[in-house]
């Protein structure tokens, strides 16, 4: 009861006037008012700054504690007050670690008014408030002085401001600032550095998302599209690509290079922090081939001793892994053996330029960083350092690396291929609905008279007209840059595969449906239909994004778990997308279908439906989530599926497609299940609404 009372006192009161706002519906591409509540816009900044799997994460929070409680003893040792600032409090739990140690006095500073006034709540809960004293701002805002936030300097830091490129979350300057007003000369800060490792590797599959490949024909396999010089020789983007490498197949990539110790950042100050900085470190390549790119991870020592060391190494370097092997049965028992962490996973950087390494050959690597971000070159001898990368050719910036990941995918592109190869004749002419679609384009190479594209985005546009140049196809392609472009006539085909750089959810590619029924009625469609499919999951981490904390460490946090949950009951769309292959995840049943489309039916932009049923738990087990994805029918012979790429079976993982992102269902009430169980759904399909699928799982004993 206390807790909803101290909950209560955070939220906003109600009040009886909704307000609407305008939005953009992804299936009719038109703008739609949705009804929300008053105070939508603080509920999704509560919601979004939730971050439960870092306070799921028992290593990190153990960890600062230890490294907390040897910080605040050394200077009580010495004779010396413990005075503890710690920014970026959150909920407050490193400050009430520091209270539960002996600190003398502690400040804790919070930016993000919402979250400071939780853990007002939060400290005094837990019997800290005398303790504590929480400042309602940035660090780099607060003051030292008899009318400051602080009446004197601390002399222990506690802080957490990193992020999956340890440094993007703005870490240096941060301490930096805190270095220069906040902390006395002889402060202990924790953690106190940090190392950047790096491993050079080769992997078609991260060359797949990096560059584009030429598309083949599937049976000759003679090239139908070859990608332009300016797209394969374009440096890429210098945005970050991060992943849990852990779930890579060990497969899919070959180490060129030892584990590399690049940079190294000394957070007590005693050796100044860089803010642009390149370190290179010469190696012998320990296997030979052409390098696709760079993995990176970090550790951070928490402790002056150096004792205590947290790593977010993936598993095949990581010092707490159970199992060091190659095949696939070891690998899952080393993953067991360390952290999940979805907070702090690992990045891949994609090199500007392809270079061949040969074994044993002496070769040196550069990485250069800023303020927020790194990048690299891969060299065979002196050179200068590299700039940021930049993408030139248009490709990187209009479509994410799923995409080119798609573009890329020989089974995906064969299936499209084939099935247009059945439906083109010299006489077709062939519209084109999809972003970005090559497969598009490879259809004028498939013989059809004329390909129609619809293509409003500029960038993708751009580069969509260098494919044409490239392969000579100018006269048998048009690419529109809008709906009001579209030619009268008839058409023989409207194609699709389907794509649109607006969707989030799968569903949401129906718009290929929309379009072809707006503006090629009757016309064949390719694909002919979908299926929205689920399956029932035990995830074995991914719930904890979204799981209650309740008592961490032996702090109560319920109060922060109500606050967040309330605000993204009237926030968030119940399901959320999430690349599935990073997650791994248990079948408690045999795949089911929610709803099906037909294409040929004409698209009713006020059509209400409503689907349910019930579906039996085969798998004893934890159900936490539901997975769902839609399959494509190409023709009654092929179906391109975003979901799982092999047959499921009960009690067995699930192999997800890579290149997509499925929907998740996370279910509020985790029910353990046996055969007993069935899993009793509804989805209501309704254009024109805030949500256009709403989906409902319960599940139920028979």
């Amino acid at each position: 009861m206390l807790v909803k009372c101290i909950v209560n006192k955070l939220r906003i009161p109600l009040r009886k006037m909704s307000i609407f706002t305008q939005s953009f519906d992804p299936i009719t591409g038109c703008a739609i008012w949705e009804e929300k509540d008053p105070d939508y816009d603080y509920h999704q900044e509560v919601a979004r700054s939730a971050f439960a799997d870092m306070l799921h994460d028992h290593e990190r929070n153990q960890k600062y504690y230890d490294a907390l409680q040897i910080a605040i003893e050394t200077k009580l040792r010495q004779g010396q007050q413990a005075h503890v600032l710690d920014i970026g409090t959150g909920t407050g739990l490193l400050s009430m670690m520091a209270a539960r140690c002996g600190a003398d006095s502690i400040t804790a500073c919070e930016a993000f008014k919402p979250m400071a006034k939780c853990a007002l709540e939060i400290i005094k809960h837990n019997g800290f408030d005398s303790k504590i004293t929480l400042i309602k701002k940035r660090s780099t805002e607060m003051t030292v002085g008899e009318t400051g936030d602080m009446r004197h300097r601390a002399n222990i830091l506690v802080t957490e401001v990193f992020d999956t490129e340890l440094i993007g979350e703005g870490a240096l300057q941060t301490f930096a600032h805190a270095q220069e007003h906040l902390l006395e000369e002889d402060s202990i800060v924790i953690p106190s550095r940090s190392t950047v490792y790096v491993q050079i590797i080769q992997s078609d599959l991260v060359d797949s998302w990096h560059r584009i490949s030429p598309i083949k024909h599937p049976k000759t396999s003679k090239t139908l599209l070859n990608p332009p010089k300016s797209i394969q020789k374009c440096p890429g983007s210098l945005a970050v690509h991060d992943l849990q490498l852990s779930q890579l197949p060990r497969a899919s990539f070959t180490p060129l290079s030892p584990v590399l110790p690049l940079f190294h950042f000394d957070w007590t100050g005693r050796t100044p922090l860089v803010f642009n900085e390149t370190s290179e470190v010469v190696f012998k390549g320990i296997s030979g081939g052409k390098a696709s790119g760079v993995f990176m991870w970090w550790d951070i020592v928490m402790d002056t001793n150096e004792e205590i060391v947290l790593s977010c190494a993936p598993v095949w370097e990581h010092p707490d892994a159970m199992v060091r092997g190659s095949d696939s049965t070891s690998m899952s028992e080393a993953v067991d053996g360390i952290p999940w962490r979805d907070h702090w996973m690992q990045a891949v950087y994609y090199l500007p330029e392809e270079v061949e390494i040969e074994e044993s050959e002496e070769c040196r690597l550069m990485g250069c960083h800023d303020e927020y971000s790194f990048w690299f070159k891969l060299t065979r001898g002196e050179a200068e350092a590299p700039e940021p990368p930049a993408c030139e050719c248009s490709v990187h910036i209009a479509y994410p690396r799923t995409r080119l990941g798609q573009l890329n995918d020989k089974s995906r592109n064969e299936k499209y291929l084939r099935a247009l190869e059945r439906s083109i004749t010299p006489d077709t002419t062939c519209l084109c609905f999809s972003d970005g679609s090559l497969l598009g384009l490879a259809a004028a190479k498939l013989g059809a008279k004329e390909v129609v594209i619809l293509e409003p985005n500029h960038m993708s546009r751009r580069a969509l007209e260098s494919f044409v140049r490239g392969n000579e196809l100018e006269g048998r392609v048009r690419i529109l840059q809008g709906v009001e472009e579209m030619p009268e006539g008839v058409q023989d085909l409207v194609f699709g595969e389907p794509y649109y750089a607006n969707s989030i959810f799968p569903w949401d590619n129906l718009r290929f449906w929309y379009l072809a029924s707006h503006f090629a009625p009757g016309v064949k469609a390719l694909p002919c239909a979908a299926r929205v499919r689920g399956v029932p999951v035990e995830f074995k981490d991914l719930h904890k994004i979204r799981a209650p904390v309740g008592i961490c460490e032996g702090f109560d946090l319920r109060i922060f778990d109500e606050l967040v949950m309330a605000s993204s009951e009237i926030s968030d769309d119940p399901v959320e997308v999430h690349p599935l292959w990073e997650y791994p995840g248990r079948a408690l049943s045999s795949p089911f279908d929610l709803a099906a489309f037909d294409f040929n039916e004409r698209f009713d932009e006020n059509c209400e439906q409503s689907f349910n049923g019930k579906i039996p738990i085969i798998e004893s087990g934890s159900c936490n989530g539901i997975a769902l994805w839609v399959d494509w029918h190409l023709d009654p012979e092929t179906i391109v599926s975003t979901g799982p790429t092999t047959e499921v079976t009960p009690g067995q993982r699930i192999s997800w497609d890579m290149n997509t992102r499925q929907g998740v269902f996370l279910l509020r009430k985790i029910e353990d299940v046996t055969s007993s169980h069935v899993l009793t759904w509804s989805l209501k399909y309704q254009l024109k609404r805030d949500r256009n699928f709403v989906f409902n799982f319960n599940v139920e004993l028979q």
